[in-house]
């Protein structure tokens, strides 16, 4: 399976507003940075074939990753995640027929079993959500190269698991839709699982 991380340049006042304001710009781009290494850690001590796929190729964060990690470092390019996603899919499935599962930088905390279980449900499925409590996803796994997935969702919005899982049924597209789990995206995240737990594989 190809694993592609999707993230952000840690710049201040760029990422992670909704930490504000009880963290600063600073700490919370220092938090992006830890989460997306801690993300790609755990990813590539299970996978192989990872790409990192991020705004800006050039920041130097990402350079001091590639000398701990490999990885292949690409570029988003334009869009809302639903046109990146698309890209993204065709690009990888351009290579070659590997599954992919798709990941974010917000959730660190997540047991690498998790992971293991997207392997083992995309055996006996097309798609594997993995449900957030803000109505979206942790991951998205598909062994299909469907573009009409990702059309048409209201993205940033509560209802994109609802909507996916809705549109994935209108493909005729067998899925399994993995636990519950939350994103780390308000201080009140944190609070819950902090950055002393995330290595907790």
């Amino acid at each position: 399976m190809r694993v592609i991380i999707l993230s952000k340049a840690p710049v201040a006042g760029q990422v992670k507003t909704r930490l504000m304001p009880q963290y600063s710009a600073q700490e919370a781009a220092d938090l992006q940075q830890e989460m997306t290494a801690t993300v790609l850690k755990k990813v590539c001590s299970l996978f192989d074939d990872v790409w990192l796929v991020v705004d800006d190729t050039k920041h130097p964060f990402f350079a001091s990753l590639q000398a701990d990690f490999t990885f292949d470092l690409q570029h988003q390019g334009d869009g809302n995640l639903g046109n990146r996603l698309e890209r993204l899919l065709h690009r990888s499935f351009s290579v070659d027929d590997e599954p992919v599962m798709f990941l974010g930088s917000d959730s660190p905390h997540i047991h690498i079993t998790r992971y293991q279980q997207v392997i083992s449900a995309l055996q006996h499925h097309d798609i594997v959500l993995g449900a957030v409590e803000d109505g979206g996803y942790d991951l998205l796994a598909t062994s299909v190269c469907e573009p009409l997935l990702f059309q048409g969702i209201s993205w940033g919005s509560s209802s994109v698991l609802e909507e996916t899982v809705v549109k994935a049924h209108h493909l005729k597209l067998s899925m399994q839709v993995l636990e519950l789990s939350f994103d780390l995206d308000r201080a009140e995240d944190l609070r819950r699982a902090p950055p002393c737990q995330w290595d907790m594989v």
